[in-house]
């Protein structure tokens, strides 16, 4: 059966469909965004990539043949794709140069019995800890930019961040968690609701010093334990690929990627 490609517009999104027979076969079209973080860059959300029941993820090479060529075009030379944790889907990206970023993951939550710690002391926090916040606030920044994960985004100015934490702790949708030793912050974590029964783990951090004590595992379980009770029954969260620390203790708790960010710059690969 034949098949056929052509340029795809969805409202600002560009790239490309594959048609069998007149039919639609499968698609990949992106957003061409510019902002200080990424610069200009193509980004194709989990939605925007789709192929028929039948059709071979392979069509996916096809696909971004034609949709990247239009990008590339327009001048973004950074594409990134978030595609679902399918090992065949996967293994086509490689295929074409990308490289995992960003991992997304999931935990069914149940009922945690809190270990004993020796120490420190964790407890729920709230909006009159922001000096604490601010105290642990870079630490994951710091992380970050070191090897070998290598971010390359650089911290926000501490005004910024002292303004979103003080939202972010003052927020009815946010519990904060943290542990200290000696009356000094070590580590803190902050979940986020999502909806009824889904919540988010979107900050966690451990101060060098105090890593090796437990104060990451004490405070997930002090988090998760408390989401429990409080009706929630799934944990997500999401970490870089090449943060060996964040990949490992994630895992480790439970959490199965869902989706992968995938990254490919055609700057880099065309050195």
């Amino acid at each position: 059966m034949a098949l056929d490609f052509r340029r795809l517009a969805e409202g600002a999104k560009i790239g490309a469909e594959a048609l069998r027979d007149g039919e639609p076969a499968g698609r990949l079209v992106a957003s061409l965004r510019e902002d200080d973080v990424r610069g200009r860059h193509a980004w194709s959300a989990l939605g925007d990539q789709w192929h028929a029941a039948g059709e071979e993820p392979e069509l996916y090479r096809e696909l971004y043949t034609r949709a990247a060529a239009v990008w590339v075009e327009d001048g973004y030379l950074d594409h990134y794709v978030v595609v679902p944790a399918d090992q065949s889907l996967l293994a086509v990206w490689y295929s074409l140069s990308f490289a995992q970023q960003q991992v997304h993951a999931s935990l069914a939550l149940a009922p945690v019995d809190a270990r004993e710690v020796d120490g420190f002391t964790v407890r729920k926090g709230g909006a009159e800890d922001l000096e604490v916040a601010m105290a642990l606030a870079f630490v994951i920044f710091d992380h970050q930019a070191g090897p070998p994960t290598y971010a390359g985004v650089a911290a926000p100015p501490e005004a910024e961040v002292r303004e979103s934490y003080a939202e972010h702790l003052a927020d009815p949708a946010v519990t904060y968690f943290v542990a200290e030793r000696a009356g000094e912050p070590v580590g803190h974590l902050i979940l986020e609701r999502v909806n009824d029964s889904e919540i988010e783990l979107s900050v966690a951090a451990t101060i060098p010093a105090a890593r090796g004590l437990g104060v990451g595992s004490a405070l997930t379980d002090l988090a998760l334990g408390w989401a429990y009770e409080q009706g929630y029954r799934t944990c997500i969260t999401d970490w870089r690929a090449a943060n060996l620390l964040s990949s490992r203790f994630w895992t480790g708790r439970g959490f199965e990627p869902t989706t992968y960010r995938l990254v490919r710059s055609i700057a880099l690969s065309s050195r």
